[in-house]
C-alpha cells in the first residue's frame, strides 16, 4: 500500500462516520404559494438503498494538487435507515421557504403522541449518491485543517408522500440534485451530502404532484387516529366468509326522531356502524333487526366530517360481519344492503361493480354503480365473500348519470372512530 493510500484512509475515518451521524445545510429561497391553503408535512424516514457495489464516496489527498489514487467506498447492498436529524433541517428550511407548513420530528413527545402529527408524511429513499472530494492534509500553505474536504456531490431521491387521513400514498416524486464546495471546509463531506439533499427538497417543493397533494382542501374538525381511546370490535377477527343472503341478518334499520337509515353489526358485543347523519345529534336510537325485533342503541362516538358513527346495542347472539380493509379494484362485484325508504324495505340487496376510487375535499370514497336510495345510508357495501368493504354514504345527482354513488371505505371509518378488530 502506498503512503498516500494510508494517509487518505486516516483522513477519511471521521468523515465517513458521518453517514450514520449528523450534518448541516444552507437554504435558498423559492417561489411562495399561499401558505393559508397548505396542509402540514413531516419527514419521517430517510433510507439509503443503493445497488450493491455502487461507489458512493471517492476521495483523494491534497487541495492545491488533488493527487494520487482515489480511495473509494462502495455500497454493500440493502436498505440502511439514515439518521433523520441532519436531513430534517434542509427539509424544513427549503419547504418553509417555499410556503409549506412543516412539522419537525423534535416536536414529538412521549406524553402527547399527537402533538407532532402532520397531515402528510414524507419518506425519502436514496437510490443513487456519489461524492467526489479532496481531503486536506493540513498545513499553513493550504490554510486548511487536516481532514477538511472540498469537492462535488450528486444524489437522487425517490419520495413517497403519505396522507394520514386517506391512509395511502398520494404522490410518488423522483428528484435529483447536485452540490459543490469550491473551498475545503471542516465537515465538507457531510455538507456535500446535505446540500445535494437540499437541492432534491427544492425540486420536491416545485413538483406538481407534491404541490397538488399539499394544497388539497384541508378537512377540519376530524379527530385523527391516536387522539381518542380505542373501541374494540370483539369477535370480528374470527368472522369468516358469509353468503350475501346470510349477511342481510346483520344489517339493521336505525330509527329516531329525524327519520331512518341503516347500520351493520361489526362486533359480537353489539357495536353497529352507521352514518353520522343517520343518528344526528341524538344519543339514542331504535334498531330494528331482520326478524322485526327492536333493540335500543346508545350512540357512542360520532365523526361528522367523515359522516360515520358507532352505536352500542344488544347483538342478540348474532355474529358480526367480517371486515376487509384495503384497496378495491374497478370492475369488482359488490353488494349494498340497507333499508331504502324505511323499515318496509329492510334487507334490500342491490349489486353492481366498483367504478373508481375518488378523493373529494381530502376525503376518500369508493365509487360504485350499486343502486342505493334514501334510507340505505349507513348500510354496508359487501364484497362477494360477505365482508364489509365500505359504508353507504351518498348518491350524486345534479344531472349526472344514474348509479353514481359514493361509499366510505371501511378502513377510513374505523380509523376516524378508532375502531380495532379483535
Amino acid at each position: 500500500m502506498d503512503r498516500g493510500g494510508v494517509m487518505i484512509r486516516l483522513l477519511m475515518t471521521s468523515a465517513l462516520a458521518w453517514f450514520l451521524a449528523g450534518g448541516v445545510a444552507v437554504a435558498q429561497g423559492a417561489a411562495q404559494p399561499d401558505a393559508s391553503t397548505q396542509n402540514s408535512v413531516k419527514l419521517v424516514r430517510v433510507m439509503a438503498d443503493l445497488p450493491a457495489g455502487t461507489p458512493y464516496v471517492s476521495l483523494r489527498v491534497g487541495i492545491t494538487f488533488c493527487a494520487g489514487d482515489a480511495v473509494t467506498q462502495t455500497w454493500t447492498g440493502g436498505e440502511v435507515p439514515q439518521n433523520l436529524s441532519p436531513y430534517s433541517v434542509p427539509f424544513k428550511t427549503e419547504l418553509e421557504s417555499a410556503g409549506y407548513k412543516v412539522v419537525t420530528p423534535d416536536q414529538d413527545n412521549l406524553f402527547d403522541p399527537g402533538a407532532g402529527s402532520a397531515d402528510y408524511e414524507a419518506a425519502a429513499v436514496i437510490p443513487d449518491e456519489h461524492i467526489e472530494g479532496c481531503v486536506s492534509n493540513g498545513g499553513p500553505l493550504t490554510k486548511t485543517n487536516r481532514g477538511d474536504v472540498e469537492g462535488k456531490g450528486s444524489m437522487k431521491v425517490d419520495w413517497q408522500i403519505y396522507s394520514r387521513l386517506e391512509k395511502q400514498v398520494v404522490a410518488h416524486v423522483h428528484t435529483s440534485g447536485t452540490s459543490q464546495l469550491d473551498h475545503a471546509v471542516p465537515g465538507g463531506l457531510q455538507q456535500l451530502v446535505i446540500a445535494a439533499f437540499a437541492e432534491n427538497v427544492r425540486q420536491l417543493a416545485s413538483n406538481v404532484d407534491f404541490r397538488a397533494a399539499l394544497s388539497a382542501p384541508k378537512a377540519t374538525g376530524i379527530q385523527m387516529p391516536g387522539q381518542q381511546s380505542k373501541i374494540v370490535l370483539s369477535g370480528n377477527s374470527k368472522a369468516g366468509p358469509r353468503k350475501i343472503a346470510d349477511a342481510v341478518g346483520d344489517v339493521v334499520t336505525i330509527m329516531n326522531d329525524i327519520g331512518s337509515g341503516s347500520g351493520v353489526l361489526l362486533s359480537s358485543d353489539g357495536y353497529v356502524l352507521t352514518n353520522a347523519h343517520v343518528v344526528g345529534d341524538g344519543k339514542q336510537a331504535r334498531l330494528r333487526w331482520s326478524d322485526g325485533i327492536e333493540t335500543l342503541g346508545q350512540v357512542v362516538r360520532v365523526s361528522k366530517n367523515r359522516d360515520v358513527a358507532i352505536i352500542k346495542t344488544d347483538p342478540r347472539d348474532r355474529m358480526p360481519l367480517a371486515i376487509k380493509r384495503g384497496s378495491v379494484t374497478p370492475g369488482q362485484r359488490v353488494y349494498a344492503v340497507g333499508s331504502p325508504l324505511g323499515k318496509d324495505f329492510q334487507g334490500t340487496v342491490s349489486s353492481g361493480v366498483i367504478s373508481a376510487d375518488r378523493v373529494f375535499d381530502g376525503l376518500r370514497y369508493i365509487q360504485s354503480d350499486t343502486v342505493v336510495s334514501p334510507g340505505s345510508s349507513g348500510g354496508p357495501l359487501l364484497d362477494e365473500t360477505g365482508s364489509v368493504i365500505g359504508l353507504t354514504d351518498l348518491g350524486v345527482q345534479n344531472g349526472g348519470p344514474a348509479g353514481l354513488n359514493l361509499f366510505i371505505p371501511i378502513g377510513d371509518a374505523m380509523d376516524l372512530l378508532s375502531l380495532e378488530q379483535q
